[in-house]
């Protein structure tokens, strides 16, 4: 794909999903994260574990199933970071939210 093979723009590109990621609308965080999810490249990752977080603990529902798809991504590409970052964790406790 386009991000293993220009891997400098597609970290340029990383800097807006961040700034995305916490938009006031929830469809853009939502959208923000899938896509940073999408970049699969290891040099992202490190990029990603701040605004996965945050959405991780959402209140909108859509942004929450969103993050927790990511999370799979992520430890498809870099599973030590998961488990070392808590999103394993994470998830277990969104398993658990009362939020329909």
């Amino acid at each position: 794909n386009y991000a293993k093979t220009n891997p400098d723009r597609a970290i340029l590109a990383v800097n807006t999903f961040q700034k995305d990621s916490e938009d006031l609308n929830p469809l853009i965080r939502a959208l923000a994260i899938r896509t940073m999810g999408c970049i699969r490249l290891d040099k992202i990752t490190e990029y990603l574990c701040d605004p996965l977080r945050k959405c991780l603990k959402d209140r909108d529902p859509y942004v929450l199933k969103t993050a927790a798809v990511c999370v799979a991504k992520l430890y498809d590409i870099k599973p030590e970071l998961v488990e070392e970052q808590g999103f394993l964790d994470m998830l277990k406790d969104l398993l658990g939210d009362s939020n329909p």
